[in-house]
């Protein structure tokens, strides 16, 4: 990302995603980015992240931007009034306040995702290696991956389908323990 960074012009703004940033720091620390140090060495970077994804807060739709002030300024000016809640802005707040949940639960994930790839591995399909809340599941020509997301989602069991993308593949989001064990039964039952 740096090298990228290096080569841009000084004009040229550049958005990072720190979505994730939370699950990539914790599986490998040479992938942590400190956003205050990117802003201070790229004035045209703004860095993004979410409440949405280690936070728990999917539902609130919380995110914030870091960047210079003359970027924010600007930003400011194509911001709708009240574009999010009171009541979402406090749980922000509160989960920023609470930095052991956040560590446990990307914990638990990379935890979890171990049963997923143990899966796949004892019934023959491609894992690909995942720093976030999700694994893709890729099958060969014998499993359709359309069919897959369209019967799981029949058993109430909601998966992205990555055919569009051309993979034969499903995005499938680590949950709780018992919301793992649910998928792995319900594929099983399927395609076993």
């Amino acid at each position: 990302m740096y090298a990228f960074l290096d080569e841009l012009r000084a004009e040229t703004l550049v958005i990072i995603d720190g979505a994730y940033q939370e699950y990539a720091a914790f599986k490998d620390s040479a992938k942590k980015i400190i956003p205050s140090d990117i802003i201070r060495k790229y004035p045209n970077a703004i860095y993004t992240g979410t409440f949405s994804k280690a936070y728990g807060l999917g539902g609130m739709r919380c995110g914030y931007g870091i960047a210079q002030p003359e970027i924010i300024q600007a930003l400011l000016k194509l911001r709708a009034p009240f574009n999010i809640t009171t009541l979402t802005l406090k749980a922000a707040i509160v989960a920023l306040s609470d930095e052991a949940f956040v560590e446990a639960s990307v914990r638990e994930n990379f935890e979890q995702m171990k049963a997923y790839e143990v899966f796949a591995k004892e019934l023959g399909f491609r894992v690909i290696e995942s720093y976030t809340n999700f694994i893709v599941l890729e099958f060969d020509a014998s499993k359709n991956s359309a069919e897959i997301a369209q019967k799981l989602m029949e058993k109430g069991i909601i998966v992205r389908n990555l055919g569009s993308y051309g993979m034969n593949a499903i995005r499938v989001t680590i949950g709780t323990p018992e919301q793992n064990a649910r998928f792995f039964e319900a594929f099983k039952t399927l395609y076993m």
